[in-house]
């Protein structure tokens, strides 16, 4: 279950609190402003989403060596919180720091690798996503699209629909999941899927390092050499299967890169 908080400014100095949606329980207490807004705050890193995180990632892309702090700060609130900019202004100075800190923190939480987990539509409809089960298995298609998406955070949601799609068939731990069709038919919902989701597969493929694509590419190799049509293809194409091989060995490399992003900056 996913969990906010939930902040409301009220009329001037009227008592504000932070609830949790769950239990209701009084967390803390502010003194409101003149406005009424009302901002929801992630109480852990599963209520963040990836497009939000893509969004933040955008900014400090676009603002590299920027030093205004203030203005990455109002952004986080924007963007993981929903506060408009105008709005943000109004935020009791000692409420603004402590958001922007919570934020931080939650995204030093630790990321195991999720082998499932499920989203609902606006209907009320819910899928379940599993991990692809077993990474022995995995096709050539699914190899070749995860190493070109998954070197860059813009790319994580065509990622993911690589290695998650919906659950078939479950029986204990046990489970299938639908065969890949290709990315674009859960890119788009990927981005509604849970940060610590993202971060947990791409910590899981960093640890695994040089061992998974030296596996893999070496598993590869052999079916690709087994298969004279595609042997056929590549070489008509200009590419041969040197070239081939070689971008395969950089997914290593793509995966070390995706360790420099990690935490919002306050």
């Amino acid at each position: 279950m996913v969990y906010w908080l939930s902040v409301d400014i009220t009329d001037f100095y009227t008592k504000c609190f932070i609830f949790d949606y769950s239990t209701k329980h009084k967390l803390d207490s502010y003194i409101g402003m003149s406005q009424k807004f009302t901002l929801s705050v992630p109480k852990e890193l599963s209520a963040v989403t990836l497009q939000q995180y893509q969004k933040y990632l955008k900014v400090m892309e676009d603002n590299e060596g920027a030093e205004d702090v203030e203005f990455i700060n109002l952004k986080i609130l924007e963007i993981f919180c929903g506060v408009s900019l105008k709005d943000a202004y109004n935020l009791p100075l000692a409420q603004f720091s402590t958001i922007i800190s919570h934020v931080v923190d939650i995204f030093k939480e630790e990321t195991p690798l999720q082998r499932d987990f499920t989203l609902t539509d606006p209907n009320g409809d819910s899928v379940t996503f599993g991990f692809i089960p077993k990474l022995d298995d995995i096709s050539l298609g699914e190899f070749v699209d995860l190493e070109n998406y998954i070197a860059d955070w813009q790319d994580m949601h065509k990622a993911l629909a690589v290695l998650y799609r919906p659950v078939t068939f479950r029986k204990g731990e046990l489970y299938l999941i639908e065969d890949y069709e290709g990315s674009d038919k859960y890119s788009e919902i990927m981005k509604d899927a849970p940060v610590n989701v993202a971060l947990g597969a791409t910590v899981f493929f960093y640890r695994l390092g040089n061992a998974l694509s030296d596996y893999l590419m070496d598993s590869l190799t052999q079916e690709l050499m087994k298969d004279q049509e595609m042997v056929e293809h590549l070489e008509k194409n200009g590419g041969g299967i040197n070239q081939y091989m070689q971008s395969l060995k950089e997914i290593s490399q793509n995966l070390k890169r995706l360790q420099n992003y990690r935490l919002p900056n306050a």
